[in-house]
């Protein structure tokens, strides 16, 4: 008899033991299904870029899941996955070819992976070119329809680190201060939008180009030789147009530096030919009276903000210059577009008579 109550003991104690196992492999289950239902992570909210990503028919939604995130639109392929198939999304996923950024949410995600792929549109907008130049170009191009499109959108609230809270004007009137404080930082490269963007939607895009060329490195290196983004951007704009020849950027970023160390004006064309508002073969001596905040014939230092938008290299550039004592520069007579470069007066004169005995 007890013998027969200890089994019976014993058995009870197995049934609480397998009772309280169960019960919280449940609740375990419970978390996690409720953790993967409430799950609508973003990989990266600042990274707004939309990437190609091509879906090969045939793929499950884990390969898909993968996929993103080897490319970076998501953080996580397991939870991805394993969402996707708790609230039957994953045999909806459609193969073809999509425009996905790190900046969606899971949902946005799935909502995407569904549907056939939007017609997108590419543009170009080429180095140095200015806002008004860029506003042309996309109107030549149809994707928008007016410039004052594009001037109205230029001074919509824009959410990136570098744009300068001090408002400049456009030399020329055209441009609002607001708007114009974008000068410089609409990255020139090819993009691609969907179609039916609009002239915010453009200039979101081109920021966020901005936003991927200056990394941390060159803000580092800016702050240690004690310039802003503004100014590095300004000088770098500077280089931009002043010569369209690789080697010779890294000497006229010397050329910049050593006058503003010494106090001496810039006297550069190309902040000329900006405040003028159009391109002109040649600056007559009458346009270098021009009355502006642009004008480095007759401002001490640096113009009041970048000239254009920079590349990459000419950002590089301007911060990082070549070592030398050159004050001066002058075109070859040679038609090469490349420059003689004088470190004195004298020297500078001799090469600008050449010049213009060229013409």
């Amino acid at each position: 008899m007890a013998k027969h109550k200890k089994k019976k003991k014993l058995t009870r104690y197995y049934l609480l033991i397998l009772f309280l196992v169960f019960g919280l492999c449940l609740c375990g289950a419970l978390f996690v299904y409720r953790g993967l239902t409430n799950y609508n992570d973003i990989c990266d909210p600042d990274d707004t870029e939309y990437y190609t990503v091509t879906v090969n028919p045939g793929m499950t939604g884990k390969q898909i899941a993968v996929l993103l995130e080897e490319e970076g639109i998501i953080k996580s392929a397991a939870k991805f996955s394993k969402r996707a198939q708790i609230i039957g999304v994953s045999s909806l996923f459609q193969a073809g070819e999509y425009q996905l950024s790190p900046s969606m949410s899971t949902d946005e995600l799935y909502e995407a992976l569904q549907n056939a792929r939007r017609k997108t549109v590419s543009f170009t907008i080429p180095e140095g070119y200015s806002l008004k130049l860029t506003a042309e170009k996309l109107v030549s191009d149809g994707l928008i329809s007016s410039v004052d499109e594009f001037y109205s959108a230029l001074e919509d609230d824009y959410d990136y680190w570098f744009i300068p809270d001090e408002l400049y004007g456009d030399p020329t009137g055209v441009i609002s201060a607001r708007g114009n404080r974008l000068e410089g930082y609409l990255a020139p490269n090819t993009y691609e939008v969907f179609e039916g963007a609009n002239a915010h939607d453009i200039i979101d895009k081109m920021l966020s180009g901005f936003n991927k060329t200056f990394t941390e490195d060159f803000k580092k290196k800016a702050e240690s030789m004690g310039y802003s983004v503004q100014e590095i951007v300004t000088i770098a704009s500077m280089i931009e147009n002043e010569t369209q020849v690789s080697l010779e950027r890294e000497k006229v970023a010397s050329v910049i530096y050593n006058r503003l160390n010494i106090g001496m004006k810039l006297q550069l064309d190309a902040c000329i030919q900006y405040c003028l508002g159009e391109h002109k073969d040649r600056v007559l001596y009458s346009d270098l009276e021009i009355d502006s905040p642009y004008n480095t014939y007759k401002v001490d230092g640096l113009p009041a903000g970048p000239i254009c938008s920079p590349r990459t290299e000419s950002i590089e550039a301007a911060l990082y210059p070549a070592e030398t004592d050159y004050l001066y520069y002058v075109l070859k007579p040679d038609n090469s577009g490349e420059h003689n470069f004088a470190k004195t007066a004298d020297e500078f004169s001799k090469y600008k008579q050449q010049y213009i005995n060229s013409l």
